[in-house]
């Protein structure tokens, strides 16, 4: 697993992309996207309202 969570690093970085190691916090009142950091409510939300990013 480290080989590879290296070699994901790499390619990131060699894109010009910063490294994001986040999750979305479901159970929290409040979560941010771990695809574009917006902020937003949870209550009800299977995608990102910034995004679309699928959550389920």
């Amino acid at each position: 697993m480290r080989i590879y969570q290296h070699h994901l690093e790499q390619m990131v970085h060699r894109e010009g992309l910063p490294v994001r190691d986040s999750q979305a916090d479901f159970d929290a009142e409040e979560t941010s996207c771990p695809a574009c950091m917006s902020t937003f409510r949870t209550a009800g939300i299977t995608r990102c309202p910034e995004c679309g990013l699928n959550f389920g």
